[in-house]
């Protein structure tokens, strides 16, 4: 009996393809959204520097220029959460995608699992037919030689 081959499997490699890209998609998001994230972390430890930093200090124009680099802060923080807030909804897009592409390789590879099974069931039993067959032909053999030879 032939080997088993699946008909689409060219197909299902086309969808693990696709689903490999959007993978990859969603990750160079995903590392753009922790680089946005270690920026706001950034900018809360450069608050809290500057707000320890200016407690310590007795000296009124660096408590001024404190307050105007916690303006400066504040604004770069609020842009970093825009910027993050729209990679979340990118992101989100993304998560789509993949559940999309994974729908379609689970799909195939079902399909494919079936095609399998209904193959491995139809070889075993054309080996039990082809086993059915030795062990009739050794069995009639032994019967033929166990009738005694008429002669004329």
């Amino acid at each position: 009996m032939k080997k088993f081959s699946f008909s689409l499997q060219k197909i299902l490699d086309l969808r693990n393809f696709e689903l490999d890209q959007a993978q990859m998609e969603l990750g160079k998001v995903n590392a753009q959204i922790a680089n946005v994230n270690n920026q706001l972390k950034t900018v809360a430890i450069h608050k809290f520097n500057a707000t320890r930093d200016a407690d310590a200090a007795n000296d009124f124009s660096l408590h001024v220029q404190t307050q105007d680099f916690f303006i400066y802060l504040d604004q770069k923080k609020d842009a970093l959460l825009g910027e993050l807030a729209q990679l979340e909804m990118i992101a989100e897009q993304k998560r789509e995608v993949v559940r999309e592409a994974m729908k379609k390789v689970k799909v195939l590879e079902k399909l494919k699992e079936k095609k399998y099974e209904a193959w491995k069931q139809e070889f075993q039993k054309q080996e039990e037919l082809e086993v059915d067959d030795v062990v009739t032909s050794q069995n009639y053999k032994k019967i033929l030689d166990k009738e005694p030879q008429i002669s004329s």
